[in-house]
C-alpha cells in the first residue's frame, strides 16, 4: 500500500482530475461523485487485492437534483474498506472507513497489506439575480451558507505514514457577470464543524454560480502501531444554502433547486460569527483543494 500522501498531494491529484475533464461554456448545473474502496494483502501468500470503484456524473440532467447514492466495499483476509456517497445539488454526504489488523502468525510473522477508502462529491449550479420588483442593476448581496456536520476518528494521523483520516470541503460563490467571487476551503484538521458563511455583492440581472465539494479519505496499513481503524463520518451532510439581502430575491438555480436558507435562530447567528472569525484567522494558510468549472459528461 502507498504511504500517506500529504494534504498537498491530495490537492494536486484532485486538481489534475478536474483539469483533464472537458469544459463547457454552456454548462448550467452538474452533480459528480466518486467512491473507491481498496484492500491489499501481501502476506501470508498468495495475498490479493479487492477494489470497488464507482462514479456518477449528471450534467444538465434531472438526476442531479434527486438524491443519488454510491456504495463501495472491499475486503481482504485481514481488512476491509467502505466508501459511501449520498447527495444532490446543494447537499453532499460522505463516509469513508478503513480497517486492517496487525496480526502475526504464531507471534512472529507480521502481515503486510492495508485498506483505503476515498469519497468525493461536488456540484455546480447557477442562479439569476432578480425578483421583488427590483430594477436591473440594483445592488444586492447573497450569503452562501455552508453547514458541516461530521466526525473524524482518532488518531487521524500516525507518524510513520501508516494511518490517516482526512475530511475537507469547499464552497464558492461567483458573480459570472462581474467576475467577483468568494470561496472557502475547509479542513477538519484545522477547523471545527458548524456553520460558515460567504457574502458576495452583486446586482439584479447578474448570474451567480454556486459550487460545493466534500472529500473524505481513510487509510490503514498493517504496520500501523497506535491505530487499526480510520473513519470519516460526514454522512450527516454538507448543506449549501443562499440567504439574499432582500427578501423575495431569486434563490432557485438552473437545476430547479431552491437554495433558500432558513432564517437562523439567535444561537445559530452566533455560530456564523464564530465561523467567520475562524476563517479570518486561517485565511491564506492553506489551499488544499481546488474547485473547477463544471465539466461536460463524457
Amino acid at each position: 500500500m502507498p504511504i500517506r500522501p500529504t494534504l498537498s498531494r491530495h490537492a494536486a491529484a484532485l486538481a489534475l482530475v478536474a483539469a483533464l475533464l472537458p469544459l463547457s461554456a454552456h454548462a448550467t448545473y452538474q452533480l459528480t461523485a466518486t467512491s473507491n474502496a481498496r484492500t491489499v494483502s501481501f502476506l501470508p501468500a498468495p495475498g490479493g487485492t479487492d477494489t470497488d470503484a464507482q462514479n456518477l456524473n449528471f450534467f444538465n440532467q434531472p438526476g442531479a437534483t434527486t438524491l443519488q447514492r454510491l456504495d463501495s466495499f472491499a475486503t481482504a483476509d485481514h481488512g476491509n474498506a467502505t466508501a459511501r456517497f449520498q447527495g444532490r445539488i446543494g447537499l453532499l454526504k460522505a463516509y469513508a472507513e478503513s480497517n486492517y489488523a496487525r496480526c502475526c502468525i504464531e507471534g512472529t510473522t507480521v502481515l503486510l497489506g492495508g485498506a483505503n477508502a476515498t469519497v468525493q462529491g461536488s456540484f455546480y449550479d447557477e442562479v439569476l439575480v432578480g425578483g421583488d420588483g427590483l430594477a436591473v442593476g440594483t445592488p444586492v448581496s447573497y450569503q452562501l451558507v455552508l453547514r458541516l456536520s461530521g466526525t473524524v476518528s482518532n488518531p487521524s494521523f500516525e507518524s510513520g505514514a501508516n494511518l490517516y483520516a482526512v475530511a475537507m470541503a469547499e464552497a464558492r460563490l461567483r458573480d459570472s457577470s462581474s467576475g467577483q467571487e468568494v470561496s472557502l476551503k475547509w479542513d477538519a484538521a484545522e477547523q471545527a464543524t458548524g456553520l460558515y458563511t460567504l457574502t458576495l455583492a452583486t446586482a439584479v440581472g447578474h448570474t451567480l454560480s454556486i459550487q460545493g465539494m466534500l472529500f473524505a479519505d481513510t487509510h490503514v496499513e498493517a504496520g500501523a502501531v497506535i491505530g487499526r481503524h480510520a473513519e470519516v463520518d460526514f454522512y450527516h451532510s454538507a448543506g449549501y444554502n443562499l440567504a439574499p439581502s432582500v427578501a423575495g430575491l431569486n434563490t432557485i438555480g438552473a437545476s430547479g433547486t431552491d437554495f433558500l436558507a432558513p432564517v437562523p435562530e439567535p444561537a445559530t447567528t452566533l455560530l456564523w460569527c464564530s465561523g467567520l472569525a475562524a476563517l479570518a484567522v486561517l485565511g491564506g494558510r492553506r489551499s488544499p483543494l481546488t474547485l473547477a468549472a463544471p465539466a461536460q459528461e463524457r
